[in-house]
């Protein structure tokens, strides 16, 4: 029997769980500090264990969709917690959620930006939300864009219940931003580790809150040292 249009809406669940899951430590070229936006670099060794360590977490929280940046840190992230479903899944790829653009300064160190960069730089550090690194995002940028794909993937993945987005610090934090009227100028106000996760309830009907709800922030599986890598 085919269902009528009404009988499909009756049928879809009223809630969606997002969870947003931040990739594994990436592989540097040396101890440096280095701004890295989207400048490719791989999942090292530790992050493949803090995904490994998170995908064994929810292994038993059956996904209906994972979809992670096309960046690889994010990209094998992916491939790591999906492998571990059960059975294991097929992650999806979406430009839409990778980090922020940091322009000219992508792949270069701290240092060399505070040294050769100076005015913009202090700048910036004034005003992350109007003011990008040359030929970048800013972070109002980058957070239209994230919450936009976030709104498309949501919008795709009716008749869902729970999917898994894994992404980046900074497109992360623009969505939760976005969605929860909070400054984005505060991120480093807000702990964001490698392979933590914010769990999002999304309502298809709002509620008196919105249709939107912070369920968990900066959640994982096990107690990690504090980091301050976040750019």
């Amino acid at each position: 029997m085919i269902a009528h249009g009404d009988d499909i809406e009756k049928a879809e669940p009223d809630k969606l769980l997002i969870f947003l899951l931040r990739h594994g430590k990436p592989e540097f070229p040396d101890e440096r500090s280095y701004i890295y936006g989207q400048t490719d670099y791989p999942l090292s060794k530790e992050g493949e264990a803090q995904a490994r360590r998170v995908g064994e977490a929810l292994s038993e929280v059956r996904m209906d969709r994972i979809i992670s940046s096309d960046l690889s840190r994010a990209a094998s992230t992916a491939d790591i917690v999906a492998s571990l479903q059960r059975p294991p899944a097929v992650p999806e790829r979406d430009a839409g959620i990778r980090e922020i653009n940091m322009g000219e300064w992508d792949g270069l160190t701290k240092d060399e930006i505070s040294g050769s960069y100076v005015d913009i730089f202090r700048e910036r550090g004034k005003d992350l939300e109007h003011v990008a690194a040359p030929g970048g995002e800013t972070f109002r940028e980058v957070s239209d864009r994230g919450l936009s794909s976030l709104r498309r993937i949501v919008e795709s993945s009716r008749g869902m219940e729970r999917i898994l987005l894994v992404a980046h610090g900074a497109v992360m934090w623009g969505m939760v931003c976005g969605l929860f009227d909070m400054r984005l100028g505060d991120i480093f106000r807000f702990g964001l580790d490698h392979c933590a996760i914010h769990l999002i309830e999304h309502r298809r009907k709002p509620a008196q809150w919105g249709q939107f709800r912070l369920v968990r922030y900066n959640w994982s599986p096990v107690l990690v040292d504090y980091n301050d890598d976040l750019v």
